[in-house]
């Protein structure tokens, strides 16, 4: 079979986070495959979705330093970013989740997308834009990687690649999309494409994820030069069928990437032998109704559901701190 380059998808498993992205990046002919001298890299975490200290709700900082630390030798054009959401500030998540300490560490910068210049472009045969205006650091970027965590999804069953690079759009009042939410992602990821895709699966969440649910470890890492692709493999790891997965569904049948197994030059681990079946993140009729909302309501009402997971998490944590042994 005659397998496109756009379409391989490496698994790895074990070892630190930053030997398996280097390991993952190798497999897919090297760094310098994607990263040319000097060029100007955007990376895209999954920040903003996340509970501060619950792992696998959000980027974990060891992934983005083994990234960084993988990317340092071709370029020190390197910009961090996440826009706001709902749920909070990115400026502050990026604090409370470690992420900036990382960046700044390594001299890098972070940006806040809902605080930067805007470029409109244009979307070619969008479901729900014509035009849409983005960050123009990211439309200027010579290279976009996307890293978002291993999650389920209570409005898109999962949340990683596509998901992810939903987050570069700057306004904070998300919810308005989410009527339409898989046609906008696909809008957003028609415009920008991210050159590689990095699955931070050390640890995953699942059950009612985004804010909900329970840490997963599974220690691996997924990379890819396709994110359609590579969400379809990390589904595939996380017990899903990627055709009953809308939004991967519809980037199939839109010439974004390919969902099936045989059309993916699959890398590194089998996915029987890494794979575990997600707990799912089930919905009732009124939640069902609620995530779809579009009005400064629904988006206030997400906000109350992200406070709520974060009182439950502390509480938890500090029960966990009060047993004795």
């Amino acid at each position: 079979m005659n397998l496109s380059y756009a379409n391989r998808v490496v698994i790895v498993e074990g070892g630190s986070p930053k030997d398996m992205i280097f390991e993952a990046l190798e497999n897919l002919a090297g760094v310098g495959q994607f990263v040319k001298r000097g060029d100007r890299v955007f990376i895209k975490p999954n920040i903003c979705g996340g509970v501060p200290s619950k792992r696998g709700t959000f980027t974990s900082p060891e992934v983005l330093d083994g990234l960084i630390k993988a990317l340092k030798g071709r370029t020190q054009r390197i910009v961090v970013g996440e826009a706001d959401s709902c749920m909070y500030d990115a400026d502050k998540m990026f604090s409370e989740t470690d992420i900036l300490e990382v960046v700044e560490r390594h001299g890098f910068e972070f940006r806040n997308l809902s605080k930067e210049e805007l470029q409109e472009v244009e979307v070619r045969d969008g479901y729900v834009f014509k035009r849409v205006l983005l960050p123009r650091i990211v439309l200027e970027s010579d290279v976009v990687i996307c890293v978002p965590v291993m999650k389920t999804h209570c409005s898109t069953e999962v949340s990683l690649g596509m998901k992810c690079m939903f987050g570069i759009l700057p306004e904070r009042n998300k919810a308005r999309y989410h009527p339409k939410l898989e046609e906008v992602i696909l809008d957003v990821v028609s415009v920008v494409p991210p050159t590689l895709t990095v699955v931070d699966g050390i640890t995953g969440l699942e059950g009612k994820g985004p804010f909900y649910g329970n840490p997963v470890d599974l220690n691996l890492i997924i990379v890819g030069d396709n994110v359609v692709s590579v969400d379809a493999v990390t589904s595939m790891v996380m017990g899903f069928d990627p055709i009953e997965i809308l939004h991967l569904k519809m980037a199939e049948e839109k010439g974004l990437g390919e969902i099936k197994l045989e059309k993916i030059n699959l890398i590194g681990k089998k996915i029987e032998d890494v794979g575990r079946t997600f707990r799912r993140a089930k919905q009732t009729k009124i939640e069902r109704k609620l995530s779809r909302i579009s009005s400064r309501f629904g988006g206030f009402i997400i906000h109350k559901f992200y406070e709520s997971a974060v009182k439950n998490w502390k509480k938890l944590q500090r029960k966990v701190k009060e047993e004795p042994g």
